[in-house]
This record gives C-alpha cells, structure tokens and sequence, in this order.
C-alpha cells in the first residue's frame, strides 16, 4: 500500500527533475484532484484545466514541498483548491465562451459557499486517498466521470462483480474514515 513516506519520496524526486515520479504522482491522485475540481467548478473542461495546473505547480514548487509541516495530500489538494477558486473567480468576471449564459448576481457562486465545497472536498480527496488504489481507481471512475459498472469493468478490462465489490469496498472504507475527516452523509434533496 502506498504511503505519506512514498509521497514524500515523490516530490523529492520531482524536485531533482524526475518526470517519472511526476507520472506517479499523477497517477496515484490525478484522479482524485480532477474530481475535486470537477466538483467545485461543476465543468469538466475547467476540472481539467485545474488538474493540469495543479500537477504543473507541484513540478514548478516540489522544493516548496515541506514534509514537516503538511503530508503530501494535504498540500496537493490545498494547491487543487486554491486553483480552483482561481478558475471559478476567473470564469465569474468574464465566461470562457462570451454566448454562454453569464451569471447573474443573484446566481454566482458566493465566496462562502465556494470555500466550504472546497473544503468538504479536500477532506474527501484526502479521505479517497487512503484507499487502496484499486479501490480508489474504480470509485474514481464511477463517481467522478459518471462511468456505469459495465463500463469501469470494459475500461480495466475485469469482470463486473469485481467493480462492484471494489465499489462496495471503497464506499464502505469511506464510511469508516468519515468520522476522521468529519464527512458527513449528504442530506436527501
């Protein structure tokens, strides 16, 4: 299982130029970082757009990196946060595509609202982090790209009822970490 320890190794190695270590780190919370920003900014262009931006600062920054003072979640997803409220800020003042609708003031996200979803988020991408990968990838895939089982199954290549055993897993871990990161279930609408 990968661990804090491993992650730290990561963004040494990022800082020494290692593309590699770049890769892995990517694909161990990539993931993770675009479901938090799809989530926040409700675009999938703009979620990718973050998520990019996102493993680009850590390229540029990894010597900022500072293992005593935060693990290496915590601060990638601090940096996915603050670039998304980057985007979000950015895509309030003027809209990416000048036909779309613009918000009005009434219906423009408040500053407020946009800090406790990022920071729901975080602690959930943290807690999603704990999980092993396997796990973590096929919840990912289901809640995050809005794939079906039969679809994560095509797309790894294994057989359905182990998706939904990987799911069930996943969620039931997410359950028992709640508590740790203060997710609570989200209310019926």
């Amino acid at each position: 299982m990968w661990g804090e320890t491993d992650d730290a190794v990561l963004v040494r190695r990022i800082d020494r130029g290692d593309e590699d270590a770049l890769r892995s780190l990517y694909d161990q919370y990539g993931p993770i970082v675009f479901g938090m920003a799809h989530r926040l900014l409700g675009d999938r262009h703009l979620a990718e757009e973050c998520t990019q931006d996102v493993f680009m600062a850590v390229w540029r920054n990894a010597h900022l990196y500072d293992e005593d003072r935060a693990q290496v979640t915590t601060w990638l997803f601090t940096i996915a946060r603050n670039r998304a409220f980057d985007l979000a800020r950015r895509r309030t003042a003027r809209p990416v595509d000048p036909h779309e609708d613009v918000w009005t003031t009434d219906e423009a996200p408040d500053s407020a609202d946009l800090a406790i979803a990022a920071d729901h988020s975080v602690r959930v991408a943290e807690a999603m982090a704990e999980l092993p990968e396997v796990q973590r990838e096929a919840l990912a895939l289901a809640y995050f790209d809005g794939l079906s089982h039969t679809e994560i199954a095509e797309r790894l290549g294994i057989p359905i009822g182990t998706i939904k055993g990987r799911i069930r897993l996943a969620l039931d871990r997410m359950r028992t970490l709640a508590p740790k990161y203060a997710l609570e279930p989200e209310s019926p609408s």
